[in-house]
């Protein structure tokens, strides 16, 4: 009889703490450009570039579409007419934030710089600025602290961190890419949730070292 007099307040605690998770992700966590944007494009899957989409758009599905599993987290599409052993060296660009939604929560750019300064440092091909070179140019697409309440009070994936990049090879001269990949990781764990910056610098720099380590034994440069 004891217990029975409770329940109804059980039961009010429980609404309470899903009301307080929802509210923390709303408040916590910006719109991702990972989902599908409104409306699909028509352009065929080989001939998308990130470069394609206005600023603060990304639309993942359409992206994806007609890749291959290329690694653990990590899709690909290849031009399979397009010989790269013919190339000795390439040229790369910063990876931007172009395509990453607006929010005024946090800044991008700190995330942005380790994700580069990873990837710089893991990339081991012969780099120039000559007119032959492979070009290879890629973007953040996906940068998102999840909510950390989610994390800590309803678990079971809820509030998951996120983030993800393009990256697309260009031969010289041509303006579609011969290659594309996309790549991407999540994190859920941690005391309480865990420190929502940490887990995006955890995630952005296992996403800069997978991309580098595909693309040194995917281009065969001499």
């Amino acid at each position: 009889m004891k217990m029975q007099r409770y329940i109804p307040c059980l039961i009010a605690a429980a609404a309470a703490v899903v009301l307080m998770c929802a509210a923390a992700i709303a408040e916590e966590t910006p719109s991702s450009t990972s989902g599908a944007a409104s409306g699909t494009g028509t352009t065929p899957a080989p001939f998308i570039s990130f470069k394609n989409y206005p600023d603060h758009v990304f639309n993942v599905r359409e992206y994806i579409d007609g890749m291959q599993k290329g690694g653990h987290n990590l899709l690909i599409w290849r031009d399979p007419s397009v010989n790269l052993s013919q190339y000795s060296s390439v040229k790369v660009t910063e990876f931007g934030g172009r395509l990453l939604p607006q929010q005024n929560v946090f800044s991008y750019d700190p995330y942005i710089a380790l994700f580069n300064s990873v990837f710089k440092s893991s990339f081991k091909p012969s780099q120039t600025d000559a007119p032959n070179a492979l070009l290879i140019e890629g973007a953040v697409v996906e940068c998102n602290p999840g909510s950390r309440a989610a994390r800590a009070w309803v678990g079971m994936g809820a509030g998951r961190a996120g983030g993800a990049v393009v990256c697309e090879i260009y031969e010289p001269g041509k303006s579609q890419p011969c290659i594309r990949i996309y790549t991407r990781d999540t994190g859920s764990s941690g005391s309480w949730g865990g420190d929502s910056a940490a887990m995006l610098n955890n995630i952005l720099s296992q996403v800069a070292t997978r991309l580098a380590t595909t693309l040194n034994t995917t281009l065969a440069t001499k």
